[in-house]
């Protein structure tokens, strides 16, 4: 636990570890469901704005990969198929960082649980009960957490969560489920041998299941709400199958996107073919197509891995922008989980510049999701100037004495505003895909 939260935060979430967890109320799934029509404009603002209402039909922009400008192409959500948009500076946060601990102890003592009564369970039909029990229980837990999730995006796209309670959830999620992946863990190393190959396949696929739960951003934003590390500015892109988050983390900018629809849960590998008896090189094929400047740029890879005996394929390719991992089915072909990390120095940027009152505002931008440069100097020397900066009316940070701020894209409708010191102010607008 981080030195500088209270030590009563241990306390209160040592006294929850054993309190039963709350049950979520059943919604409609986020892997299958109804597009939402986008309005003109998408707040880029503290608090969720919804730009459009739900309206019925197939979100087939969810299988799309938009293809990137002499860099990685990235999965994302079509401007007809959002639903909501919002930015935050996720910091310390006391509820966030509770349930953080509350989803550590709670695994701890679990797992230590499961050991010890393994441990002293003697008989090989005894112990393979006991297994199937926890694992049984696991199962139980996932499934509860996609309810948890789905509920979530749907509170959020109807507005009745605003965006720091969407992201404290997320990350709360988040924590929960690389829990539950710690506790499969300790199983498959308590088990090992004695494994049954039936209950193998069910955690393996209760993994695959895992990989939709949480995410590199979702991460972060816990590990800022919990103290461990300096704040971090996130924007988020919601459909009612897909959720992108976008953060800046020094140097490098981290975005991860999830589309459910991409991912089915029965039907044949198409991956597997004559040609391409495991699916791998058929795998690594479709990465091509899909990912075409990353696959023909690439510097290591692409690494692939099954993830065991589901039809869930982890592409990786190293490029020289940085690392593109993307988690393909085989049943759709398509990906459905996608993490990117680039360095904002190495990312092919477009430059547009205006100036008013001896103020130069300069917008190096990249794609909606993306990041983004704001530089602020006098139109006449060429200075750097310390300026205020808003994004869809949200305060996203100041220049500084550089002249410069790194941020991040909304998606649609973009309008920017700058104000030096002595209050004199700059405006730039444009229209981000």
């Amino acid at each position: 636990m981080a030195s500088n939260r209270p030590v009563l935060l241990a306390v209160i979430a040592l006294a929850l570890v054993v309190a039963p967890a709350t049950q979520a109320v059943a919604a409609g799934p986020l892997g299958a469901g109804s597009a939402a029509l986008a309005g003109d404009a998408t707040p880029f603002a503290d608090d969720r704005s919804p730009s459009g209402s739900s309206v019925t039909g197939d979100d087939t922009a969810a299988r799309a990969v938009v293809a990137g400008e002499n860099t990685s192409s990235y999965l994302g959500i079509n401007d007809e198929s959002v639903a909501a948009t919002g930015y935050d500076r996720a910091g310390l946060n006391l509820g966030g960082a509770l349930q953080r601990d509350v989803a550590d102890l709670r695994n701890e003592y679990a797992s230590l649980t499961f050991v010890q009564r393994y441990e002293n369970t003697t008989g090989d039909r005894a112990r393979a009960a006991l297994l199937r029990e926890e694992v049984a229980g696991l199962e139980d837990r996932v499934q509860d957490l996609e309810i948890r999730r789905n509920r979530l995006v749907d509170e959020y796209n109807a507005g009745d969560v605003g965006t720091r309670e969407y992201f404290r959830e997320l990350a709360a999620i988040d924590a929960t489920a690389r829990a539950v992946g710690d506790r499969l863990a300790r199983i498959r190393s308590a088990a090992g041998l004695e494994l049954p190959s039936d209950l193998d396949t069910k955690m393996t696929n209760l993994e695959g299941d895992l990989l939709t739960l949480r995410g590199p951003v979702r991460g972060q934003i816990g590990a800022a709400m919990a103290g461990e590390r300096a704040p971090v500015p996130v924007y988020a892109v919601t459909s009612q199958t897909g959720i992108v988050l976008s953060s800046i983390d020094g140097s490098q900018f981290h975005r991860e996107a999830y589309l459910g629809q991409n991912r089915e849960q029965v039907g044949r590998d198409r991956f597997i073919t004559d040609e391409s008896p495991n699916g791998v090189r058929a795998a690594v094929q479709r990465t091509t197509q899909l990912y075409p400047w990353a696959s023909a740029n690439t510097r290591t890879g692409p690494n692939v891995q099954g993830i065991g005996n589901t039809t869930i394929y982890f592409v990786q390719i190293r490029h020289p922008h940085g690392t593109l991992g993307t988690y393909l089915d085989g049943r759709t072909e398509s990906p459905f989980r996608e993490y990117q990390v680039q360095s904002l120095e190495d990312a092919p940027r477009t430059a547009t510049t205006n100036a008013s009152g001896g103020v130069a505002l300069t917008v190096n931008r990249t794609h909606a999701t993306g990041p983004m440069q704001i530089t602020v100097t006098d139109n006449l020397t060429a200075e750097p100037l310390a300026a205020d900066v808003t994004i869809n009316g949200a305060d996203v940070g100041s220049t500084g004495a550089d002249g410069e701020l790194w941020t991040l894209t909304p998606k649609q409708a973009v309008r920017i505003e700058v104000t030096t010191s002595d209050g004199r102010t700059v405006r730039e607008r444009f229209f981000a895909r």
